[in-house]
């Protein structure tokens, strides 16, 4: 069963698939400071964050509607920053201090990606509904008979 989770951004955004992202978000985030904060710039690895929950969602949600998926990773990229930097990481691409860095964030998004599909895969959340989702809530019939009609 799952439960909505509504975040408050620019709209409300209502998606069963919140309580899967959100500790990966958690545990990437402070992968991500843990590795790169002593080596990049605060936008940098901002910027490689909001590019690791694009990786990670796109799975299902980029097929849909690119304006909910943008939502989404909004939503999720402001579990652990303040809105505007959230905003500057998903509108922007900052200097980049470091060569290898474009690498990194290549490697990143490819790699959520990845564990973005096997999530997917483990949850079975990437139904017809997701991938039409647009800007409306994506829902899941809690009984048997509701999946099956």
């Amino acid at each position: 069963m799952f439960v909505l989770v509504t975040i408050r951004c620019f709209m409300d955004i209502q998606f069963p698939e919140f309580e899967i992202f959100a500790p990966k978000i958690e545990v990437a985030w402070t992968a991500l400071q843990d590795r790169y904060a002593s080596r990049l710039t605060g936008p940098e690895v901002d910027y490689l964050f909001a590019c690791l929950v694009f990786g990670l969602t796109s799975p299902a949600y980029g097929e849909g509607e690119p304006l909910f998926h943008f939502d989404v990773c909004r939503a999720l990229v402001t579990m652990k920053l303040p809105p505007d930097r959230a905003d500057a990481a998903l509108y922007s691409v900052p200097e980049l201090t470091q060569p290898w860095a474009d690498t990194v964030r290549e490697q990143l998004e490819s790699q959520a990606a990845k564990m973005g599909r096997a999530l997917q895969e483990a949850h079975n959340f990437n139904d017809d509904t997701a991938a039409d989702a647009g800007s409306r809530a994506l829902g899941r019939p809690d009984s048997s008979e509701e999946k099956a009609a």
